[in-house]
């Protein structure tokens, strides 16, 4: 790893200058091309980000254009972070793990697939003061960035983990996914299902007391506090006004909830949570710190924090553009 002067900036664009980019669709919204570009100006790299919507069916095209234009290396963003990682000279075990690519890195023989995702969540909660061994967590949500999120909390030593789903049967994959590669962990899944209380004929115990079933699971695996981890789209902008969970007894089981949603800043989730006494962070420490490890990929170095508040500061005023 390098240690390179923050002093040390180049003057602009050049012909020296290295290519790197962000590559999904659509890509217009994204805050990369700041956040990469500033970490560039204030490292000294002569680098430039850029961000490229591609279209249906071009991804691999891409991928070729870019080995043939020496690019340094992509971000990869949704729909892309499977299908790119059949184009790719190598996949990082982890990637392979989580089964998601989202930073491409050129190495002699092409391009590299990473999933820097995992170490973003864990960096985030780490920054935020949020623990994770020894806890019991409580994960909402079994989509694509719940791989990242399991993988994170089992790597840093979650006690138990429970997986909460509207479909129980995709947390159960997932579930059992992670279960083959840490034999060792604790994993639950319970349907995430808001019944109402109901006395009629063949109303179930769960409904006929008003009880949720993922409240009664929790109960049966640990009377301690939960550390809650929002997976899902409920509550971004501009549907502000939902959350995932309703119940008020949710979030007096918790002491911690963090959301991976990051706009808007605090989401209606992370508002109940906070009514109930939790610490709570959004999800754009972990916008930050998986592009910050992207950056150290790319150009071989370590980025302290000493930027961190200043660059989270920039996001947000790119993010409310």
């Amino acid at each position: 790893m390098q240690n390179i002067d923050s002093k040390n900036k180049y003057t602009g664009i050049n012909t020296a200058t290295r290519l790197a980019g962000l590559l999904g669709h659509p890509v217009g919204h994204s805050v990369s091309p700041y956040l990469q570009n500033a970490l560039a100006e204030k490292y000294g790299i002569n680098m430039a980000y850029l961000g490229f919507d591609i279209a249906e069916g071009q991804l691999e095209n891409a991928v070729k254009g870019g080995l043939a234009m020496n690019a340094i290396g992509f971000n990869v963003t949704v729909p892309y972070k499977k299908d790119v990682m059949k184009l790719l000279a190598g996949v990082d075990p982890a990637a392979e793990k989580i089964g998601a690519v989202n930073t491409l890195k050129l190495e002699p023989d092409g391009y590299h697939g990473y999933n820097t995702d995992m170490p973003g969540f864990g960096r985030a909660l780490d920054y935020a003061g949020i623990s994770v061994k020894d806890r019991n967590v409580v994960m909402i949500g079994a989509g694509g960035a719940a791989n990242a999120v399991l993988c994170a909390l089992l790597e840093k030593g979650a006690k138990n983990v429970l997986l909460l789903n509207r479909t129980v049967e995709k947390a159960e994959a997932l579930a059992e996914r992670f279960r083959n590669y840490y034999p060792d962990s604790r994993i639950f899944t319970s349907p995430l299902t808001e019944t109402e209380i109901s006395t009629g004929t063949g109303a179930s115990d769960e409904q006929a007391s008003g009880i949720e079933p993922y409240i009664r699971t929790m109960d049966s695996i640990s009377p301690d506090k939960w550390l809650a981890i929002q997976c899902t789209s409920v509550g971004m902008s501009p549907k502000t006004g939902a959350a995932p969970i309703e119940c008020r007894d949710f979030y007096e089981k918790i002491d911690a909830a963090f959301d991976i949603i990051f706009n808007p800043e605090e989401t209606l989730f992370l508002r109940k949570a906070k009514d109930a006494g939790a610490v709570t962070s959004n999800g754009l420490g972990m916008l930050l710190f998986q592009g910050i490890r992207s950056f150290e990929i790319w150009n071989d170095i370590e980025v302290d924090d000493n930027f961190v508040e200043e660059l989270l500061s920039g996001m947000r005023d790119a993010i409310h553009k």
